[in-house]
């Protein structure tokens, strides 16, 4: 059996699977019937990857210095903030992009590097989508607008 795993994408292909049906909101009974086994292997297979992201998200925030402010296994977000830099950074993971470090800037509209932004909106409307948060008058707002609102409704101590 070939299992691949990295600090990218932590976990294994059954393991995502299941991460994202129930992301998708899947209930587990439904998972389990979709995916011909029993609702103690999906509950099982969801504990073990909220752990297995939960570490990877600690060892990505260790590696980048962060100071660990809170972590949210079932959303698979870590919040921290990083001394040297004085700035707050969110950790996530998601089931298209993998681990992603995101840090707050005091002027984000400095940056104009439009492939940058493209990539980033992306990847912030894909987190949206994977974490259930409906979108509406969105199409001109600056990726760091966009941040603000996606993460303020993951992360509580983030709101205004």
């Amino acid at each position: 059996m070939n299992i691949k795993c990295s600090l990218s994408s932590p976990l294994s292909q059954k393991q995502k699977t299941v991460w994202s049906l129930i992301r998708e909101g899947f209930s587990v009974s439904a998972i389990a019937t979709k995916l011909k086994t029993t609702r103690q292997y999906i509950n099982q297979t969801r504990l073990t990857a909220e752990a297995k992201l939960s570490a990877t998200l600690l060892d990505v925030a260790g590696a980048n210095d962060l100071q660990v402010t809170k972590l949210y296994p079932k959303k698979a977000i870590l919040l921290g903030y990083h001394p040297a830099l004085k700035r707050k950074a969110i950790i996530t993971y998601s089931t298209s992009h993998g681990i992603k470090v995101w840090y707050w800037h005091d002027n984000p509209e400095e940056i104009t590097n439009e492939n940058f932004l493209r990539q980033t909106r992306k990847y912030l409307l894909d987190i949206a989508k994977e974490q259930g948060i409906e979108l509406e008058d969105i199409a001109e707002f600056h990726p760091a607008k966009l941040a603000h609102i996606i993460f303020s409704k993951l992360v509580p101590e983030l709101k205004p």
